[in-house]
């Protein structure tokens, strides 16, 4: 693996490793084994504290102008030093001593003019010197007389005069015996310009006496002579001022400056000379007004520039701190004081508050005159977060500090009594706090250490101590003992063995007799020991806990009991024992209700089948056509086309709305009945429950649910996650896996409480209002051609975000692209029929003059959804798929079912690879045996055929940056792999395969929750994300609808419109740059123009947009979108408020009271949230607060401080990020295993 692609996987991954392992790291640097890279640090002198081992150090890209002797002793194992890219100028004698190993020195792109002749004496060992492009004309003779072992020097793109004083350098390139290979472009003599040193012939050095007073001419001293001469500077109180002096001769002039025809007085802090000769006096005062004058001066003489003054105006000025407080840790009885300086006209006056309120004097705590807070005799209650204001009649400036007062340990949670049989887990909890916090240990017995076997498990930092496999000679006590600096303290807890015994069934059969209408609970009497856990049967189908059905423990609650409901029904009790079981006959009685969709119930399903089956085929012979040329349009649809297992289910569920629909309709057009406005309430009343059950059987919802899935496999499952996601929740297997319905926070509302998008009806009004059309909010809100760059974070904190978000959720769109009433392509009409639901167009569109509408196809749902089900004789809601897991487990590298693994992996454990790209390495496989075999993945027309490359995750080539992140994570798995096997050779391909995909999970946890999320929620979400304690089996891990299809989309207001790809020297490559609509589904970008390096510094090197309500989404995205190969561009923004829609979201204002903001009744009420700019666009769009859409209510309020989203999206954010940490069995597991493995040395 190239050693950029270690560099940029080290970037993004040891952090962790840092903290735990590198503490003695410099500051601005990253430390990894021993590596130091401080890379564009601004650093300008070369960092202390740098480990003594360090082998590679890299200070490039900074601000260096100069080398101080010293620097380097004590490191002699550094072999590579890294210097270029600063502004060094000079280099003396002795800068390199300690450096006696050093081999690879490189110094180019420096400003470097003179280096003395016995620089390198330390650097014996040096192989290769690279000089180019500075500003050397001479070299001193005997500057490599001990560097006996110099291979390669580079000196070109350097003002080299190849005259008579560079004939010992010509001579040693010739020297067979020490075999130098330079390269040396000649700027001077005028005979030599342009050739290269070593070309040249003895002969050319002529260098008698007259030859050396030619060269002495050429290069003699020149009277200094002033280039660019200062300004006059207006100033008011506190700024700075400039003056810039320039002056050139030889040797080069030294800069002194005049005031007032004195020379100024450097020891005032605030006056400063650059090294350019520039002037800068901060926080300028009275005393600073007059003439300044620059001088110049060398041996040759001296010249002085014109005089200009400082003209100074008192005006008021707000305060500015000189001096800030910074956070105290201490103990009780210390004293601390907290600095708070500041300056500005009239003076400042300081205050100071604790945790938000005016803090008082007292005898203890007092104010210094100059601003300055000082804490006598600590207490314990003096902790808090203090805060210190300047104030003035201009303005007023805070900054903070915290005071952390040390306290002994302090339990917060005990370890309790636990009763176990024999062979199951024991667990103990233990949460302590205290500062500093407490080391936690765990004791058996009356001092005994825990004894050394696997069985026994300490996690989360003490936290947690289980006892696998638990034997006889386990029990006893447990104690819990913390520590830190002020005291210890401790508690213990019992471990009982119980016998354990097999579930005895109280009764094993029984009837109950209820009438219809009534509520009957139905018992399930069994002891054993564990306690068991009990299951129902009903007629080969398991029943699941529902408004219908109320499982608690033992007994069973049925609701509204139907004549559907009469029969027998099976109870298992179960424990690691054994099983009983119960057997209840349930009696209805009762007369039956006539309904008149019964009758059409065949016919209906037949039609039904027919249709979808019909629309199933027509959409994959055109989609999956290997001779016709697809458009962008088409492509991303395909990627988003159903999985075998997402589109059977996605069928069944089309089959059986369809005859719901087509039972409805007959039924409305015969007048045989009233029915109601709710679809959910007709359809019941004109269709039995049997047959409700018998559309449901024969669309093909009542296969087996997943829910009833084998998780006994404890061998696999403790240590490894499955590829699908199932068994993660040994209670609830499906929680959280691939093929499964989204979470909610809040309940769908479907315009006919079934299925109906949000804006579907025509007449309906909102609020008494039309909700107006998503391409109207994009295009008068939403769009922007203006972009303001970020200037904090990358690019590549946008392609981060995207990678992790195709870690977490995709949503297939419907099985057909057409209308199942008709065979018509969405994109071909303006008709509303399932699953088309297209975008009207304004006519006042600026863009699209030639379409009244923009197609949509609506999302693939599944059967068995919601809380309620048709398999209890109650409707549920509409709820859409998501087919790849929830967990950030890396399923975008490996897949998200087994089926897909294979597809991805070799024998050996190796993820399978592809070509090699013009940089000589490997890119992704194609997928030339999947289902995307056929397609061409080059849509410009008149371009070769290409490929799709193949992925854990069906997007991977939606645009260039996504495919580059995907292939760079595949290297990483390969490298992690070859070096697993040389440490474990006993490994087989299986086990590397999976101890690899462990560590690759944990990597993308680490870098989203420690790297990437802190810079989207900010210090507040964070606070509100909270520490990470134990996994609990009781969260739901699963992917909010809210968050997948409104909140996390957020990102799309990160996208800058364009892709840099750049070189080695972060110049553009030859190639250029691509506009974002011409990244799309180009894998031939990155097979013929460079690989993914050029995409990968493009991301790290450029800003990312910034997230501006006043600049949502740039009109790369509203405008241009898939504009390629299609003759009306798509508008992400509108997609994306539809989608909402069809996925039946609530509207924002529900959002906002969920999240405990105030409810918005007035469009004044979102003031303290949204612009008033952006408000009054939103009350012209919507005229009621109640009708924002939530996609549009999120992207429009103001970020919060040090974060990328608003209240609303931080909200749900938090609560996803928060449910997939806890919830989630391996997080800790993944995490330890990381830190373990990556931080250990060689």
């Amino acid at each position: 693996m190239s050693t950029y692609l270690t560099n940029v996987i080290i970037f993004l991954t040891c952090f962790m490793c840092v903290d735990l392992q590198q503490s003695d790291c410099p500051h601005k640097c990253v430390c990894f084994r021993s590596t130091v890279r401080c890379m564009f640090a601004q650093l300008d002198a070369v960092p202390s504290q740098i480990p003594k081992d360090t082998t590679v150090l890299d200070l490039r890209f900074n601000s260096l102008s100069q080398l101080n002797r010293g620097s380097f002793i004590g490191l002699h194992k550094i072999d590579t030093l890294l210097l270029n890219n600063n502004k060094l100028r000079r280099l003396t004698n002795g800068v390199f001593e300690g450096l006696s190993n050093l081999r690879f020195l490189y110094l180019y792109q420096n400003e470097l003019e003179e280096i003395e002749r016995d620089v390198f004496a330390d650097t014996q060992n040096l192989e290769q010197l690279f000089l180019h492009s500075n500003k050397i004309k001479h070299l001193p003779d005997g500057l490599f007389s001990q560097t006996n072992n110099l291979q390669r020097l580079r000196l070109d793109d350097n003002p080299v005069d190849c005259g008579c004083k560079m004939h010992w350098l010509y001579q040693l390139l010739h020297d067979r015996n020490r075999n130098v290979q330079g390269a040396v472009t000649c700027k001077g003599p005028p005979t030599f310009a342009g050739r290269a040193l070593n070309t040249l012939d003895e002969n050319d050095f002529q260098c008698d006496e007259r030859t050396l007073i030619i060269e002495d001419n050429r290069n003699s001293n020149t009277r200094p002579q002033i280039i660019t001469e200062p300004s006059a500077v207006n100033v008011t109180f506190g700024n700075t001022a400039y003056f810039v002096c320039r002056a050139e001769g030889t040797p080069r002039p030294e800069i002194t400056w005049l005031h007032n025809e004195y020379q100024l007085d450097f020891s005032d802090p605030r006056i400063n000379q650059l090294e350019d000769g520039t002037l800068m006096i901060y926080n300028t005062k009275e005393s600073d007004k007059g003439d300044y004058q620059c001088m110049a001066r060398n041996p040759s003489g001296e010249v002085k520039a014109k005089k200009v003054q400082l003209r100074y105006s008192e005006a008021e000025v707000a305060p500015r701190f000189i001096a800030t407080p910074q956070d105290v840790t201490t103990s009780v009885g210390n004293s601390v004081q907290l600095t708070c300086q500041a300056t500005g006209h009239p003076e400042p006056q300081i205050q100071w508050t604790k945790n938000g309120n005016q803090l008082s004097p007292s005898n203890r705590i007092s104010v210094m005159s100059n601003g300055d807070l000082h804490v006598n005799n600590v207490h314990t209650e003096d902790q808090g977060l203090y805060r210190c204001t300047g104030v003035n009649s201009a303005g007023s400036i805070g900054a903070a500090a915290r005071i952390s007062v040390h306290e002994p340990p302090k339990f917060l949670t005990e370890p309790s009594d636990v009763q176990v049989t024999g062979g199951s887990t024991a667990t103990f909890r233990c949460e302590v706090s205290g500062t500093p916090t407490p080391r936690i240990i765990w004791i058996q017995g009356v001092g005994s250490p825990l004894p050394r076997e696997e069985r026994f498990d300490v996690q989360n930092d003490g936290r947690l101590l289980q006892i696998r496999y638990v034997e006889e000679k386990d029990k006893g006590l447990y104690t819990c003992r913390a520590i830190n600096d002020v005291a210890t303290v401790e508690v213990s807890a019992e471990l009982t063995i119980l016998q354990q015994s097999t579930p005895i069934a109280a009764s094993r059969e029984s009837t109950v007799d209820t009438y219809a209408g009534a509520d009957i609970i139905l018992h399930c009497t069994s002891d054993g020991e564990p306690t068991p856990q009990f299951r129902w049967i009903k007629d080969g189908t398991f029943i699941q806990n529902s408004h219908k059905f109320s499982l608690q423990g033992n007994r069973m609650i049925i609701r509204n009991v139907l004549q559907s409901d009469q029969g027998s029904y099976e109870c298992y009790a179960e424990n690691t024992v054994g099983f009983a079981r119960n057997t209840v006959a349930l009696r209805v009685f009762g007369e039956e209700k006539t309904y008149p969709g019964n009758r059409f119930v065949q016919q209906a399903i037949e039609q039904a089948t027919q249709r979808v089956d019909t629309a199933i085929n027509q959409t994959r012979a055109q989609y999956f056509n290997k001779d016709k040329k697809h458009s962008v349009q088409d492509m991303l649809a395909i990627f988003r086309y159903p999985s075998a297992d997402a589109l059977g289910i996605a069928r069944a569920e089309e089959i059986f709305e369809q005859t719901l629909q087509i039972i409805h309709d007959q039924v409305k057009e015969g007048h045989q009945y009233d029915l109601q406005d709710s679809a959910a309430e007709s359809y019941t009343d004109i269709i039995s429950p049997g047959h409700l059950m018998l559309i449901a059987n024969m669309s093909g919802c009542l296969s087996v649910p997943r829910d009833i899935l084998n998780c006994n496999n404890m061998c696999y499952h403790r240590k490894y996650r499955t590829l699908d996601g199932t068994c993660n929740n040994l209670q609830n297997p499906t929680w959280g896996s691939s093929v499964t319905g989204f979470k909610r926070l809040l309940p769908p509302i479907y315009e006919n409480g079934f299925n109906t998008p949000v804006g579907w009806t025509q007449s309906k009004l909102y609020n008494g209002i039309h909700l107006p059309s998503p391409r109207l909010v994009s295009s008068l809100l939403m769009s922007t051609d203006h972009v303001t760059e970020d200037e904090k974070y990358t690019h590549m904190l946008m392609q981060w975000g995207q990678f992790a978000d195709h870690d977490m959720d995709l949503t297939p769109q419907s099985i057909s692209y057409a209308q199942f009433s008709d065979g018509r392509r969405c994109n071909e009409t303006c008709d509303k029929s399932y699953p088309c639901y297209p975008i009207p167009v304004p006519r006042s569109d600026n863009r699209i003059t030639s379409h009244a509408c923009l197609g949509f196809t609506r999302s693939s749902a599944l059967c068995n959804s919601g809380s309620t089900s048709i398999f209890y004789k109650t409707f549920a809601p509409r709820e859409q798929l998501n087919v790849i897991t929830a967990f950030i487990d890396g399923s975008s590298v490996y897949g998200s079912s087994d089926f897909e693994a294979q597809r991805l992996r070799e024998s050996t454990g190796l993820m399978r690879v592809g070509v090699l790209s013009t940089g000589g390495k490997r890119l992704l496989p194609f997928d030339n045996s999947g289902f995307l075999h056929h397609l061409d993945c080059q849509v410009e027309p008149n371009k070769k055929r290409v490929p799709c490359f193949r992925a854990g995750d069906p997007r991977a080539n939606e645009q260039i940056a996504l495919t580059a992140m995907h292939t760079l994570f595949m290297r990483y798995h390969n490298h992690l792999v070859s070096r697993f096997s040389l440490l474990n050779p006993h490994w087989d391909g299986n086990m590397l395969y999976h101890e690899t995909r462990k560590v690759m999970g944990a990597i993308m946890q680490h870098i989203t929750y420690h790297q990437w999320l802190p810079k989207i929620i900010g210090e507040s979400g964070m606070k509100k994300l909270g520490l990470y304690r134990l996994y609990d089996p009781n969260v739901n891990p699963s992917i909010a609808n809210e968050f997948a299809t409104a909140a996390f989309r957020f990102g799309h207001s990160l996208i800058q419109p364009i892709i840099l790809r750049l070189n080695e020297s972060f110049q553009p490559i030859p190639e250029g740059n691509l506009p974002l609509h011409q990244a799309f589904f180009s894998p031939h970008r990155i097979i013929e123009e460079g690989g993914i390096d050029p995409i990968l510094r493009g991301l790290v090197a450029f800003s990312a947009k910034k997230r501006m309500p006043d600049e949502m989404m740039n009109s790369e995205l509203t405008e241009k979108l898939f504009s390629l190969a299609n003759v009306v561009g798509q508008d992400l923004a509108s997609l994306n408020i539809q989608r909402g829609r069809d996925h039946a979201l609530p509207f924002y204002n529900e959002y906002r009271k969920l999240c405990g903001l105030q409810e918005a009744n007035v469009f004044s009420d979102l003031r303290n949230e949204i612009s008033p700019r952006v408000l009054s666009k939103l009350q012209d769009l919507y005229n009621h607060p109640g009708n924002i859409d939530l996609f549009v209510g999120g992207m429009a309020e103001t970020p919060l401080e040090g974060a990328k989203v608003g209240p609303t999206f931080m909200c749900i954010i938090v609560d996803q990020f928060k449910r997939l940490r806890d919830g989630d069995r391996y997080t800790l597991t993944l995490i330890f295993f990381f830190i373990h493995l990556l931080c250990q040395p060689n």
